[in-house]
């Protein structure tokens, strides 16, 4: 039976007031009990070492991680449960240097950029959640690349042609990936292939494609494989190396856009025309949300690196300005605290199903948690 603690909910008990308890999982901190389950867990994760250095640095990170999820568990006092995962033996340093992109303030839109967002519903409902009208595909896998940005970017064009009655489908992130080497040199932003992006220029660069193909014609090779096995693409044409830092060492002709786009394949129809920014005012965004269809949306991420369960909320660490993943809104709620009620966004992440809440998080609504209100945005498709 696995240790748990009793994580016992006790701000008012100092004036007396009734509690609740959450179980947590405790995990073992010295060396001599956590090696059977870091054993077990680089069984069930499939990890092989190259040399006992590494499994010994690996085990190493891996100890400092128990430590870490234990301390989160009873900081959160069990409103935010946080778990091993796939990233169990990252450090944090390594997993934002592979997993998520480098840290930038969000950048600015002129106010002809914004969205009008209409007032759809007044009051707004509790709750809201386009996955149960089947306006979201199954949650991917990144892998350990910085292409969240394509995942977030894509996944907003796939609802926003689902909202035209289009069947839902699952559009190509590797395409993106691959081909757009969109700048923006007033606010020093420019998308960087495995680096890093922002879905505001991938919008256009979709625009300028002249489309996007499917996932099975132009599959998701470059984090993780996709079951076909890791690519090795070379950076699109446009990189810039200023903004983006230096190129891969290592990359394949043969893998790379120019041999793998095919825009005969380009999915029928589905053509991005504009793209729109949503205001930072989490009622506007919720109406949007209703009005538009799942937005995309950038926030700073480091702490969600061992999330599995509950209302996001940290309590320290979380930066509102810097922002390092891009991920998709797909629906608000209530959650009915002890003492207060809970709101919160749903979003779609892409490390998985496996991670979080089967690929998914909660997060804390209306007070910009982690800077989530700061670059929301919508692609605009032309109506077919």
């Amino acid at each position: 039976m696995k240790p748990v603690v009793l994580v016992t909910a006790w701000c008012l008990l100092l004036i007396g007031s009734a509690t609740a308890a959450v179980e947590v999982e405790v995990y073992p901190e010295s060396k001599e009990d956590a090696l059977p389950l870091f054993r077990s867990w680089a069984a069930e994760h499939d990890r092989r070492y190259k040399s006992q250095e590494e499994l010994e640095t690996r085990f190493t990170a891996f100890l400092n991680n128990l430590k870490y999820i234990n301390s989160l568990n009873l900081q959160h006092r069990g409103e935010t449960v946080f778990a091993v995962n796939q990233f169990a033996d990252m450090s944090t340093e390594e997993f934002r240097q592979k997993v998520l992109m480098p840290r930038r303030k969000s950048p600015s839109h002129p106010p002809s950029r914004y969205m009008t967002v209409p007032t759809v519903v007044d009051p707004l409902p509790d709750s809201f959640d386009w996955t149960d009208k089947h306006m979201v595909t199954a949650v991917k896998d990144q892998g350990t690349v910085g292409t969240c940005w394509a995942f977030s970017t894509i996944g907003n064009i796939e609802g926003q042609w689902a909202m035209q009655g289009k069947p839902l489908t699952n559009l190509s992130v590797e395409q993106v990936v691959d081909c757009d080497g969109t700048k923006d040199p007033a606010e020093m932003r420019a998308d960087c292939g495995v680096f890093g992006g922002w879905p505001y220029l991938a919008y256009q660069y979709v625009k300028q494609a002249g489309g996007i193909e499917s996932w099975t014609d132009y599959w998701y090779c470059s984090g993780i494989g996709g079951g076909k096995g890791t690519c090795f693409p070379c950076p699109a044409k446009g990189y810039n190396a200023t903004l983006c830092g230096p190129k891969v060492p290592y990359c394949l002709k043969n893998e790379s856009c120019a041999a793998k786009l095919d825009p005969s394949k380009f999915v029928s129809g589905l053509k991005v025309t504009d793209w729109k920014a949503i205001s930072e005012n989490e009622t506007e965004i919720a109406q949007a949300l209703i009005s538009t269809g799942p937005l995309s949306v950038a926030l700073d991420a480091t702490m969600l690196q061992f999330y599995r369960r509950g209302v996001f909320a940290p309590i320290l660490g979380c930066s509102k300005t810097a922002l390092d993943h891009a991920v998709l809104i797909v629906g608000f709620g209530v959650e009915k605290g002890l003492f207060e009620k809970k709101p919160y966004w749903k979003v779609k992440n892409s490390w998985g199903p496996k991670w979080g809440q089967d690929g998914y998080f909660l997060i804390k609504r209306g007070t910009g948690e982690c800077g989530i209100n700061t670059q929301v945005t919508t692609a605009v498709l032309a109506k077919s």
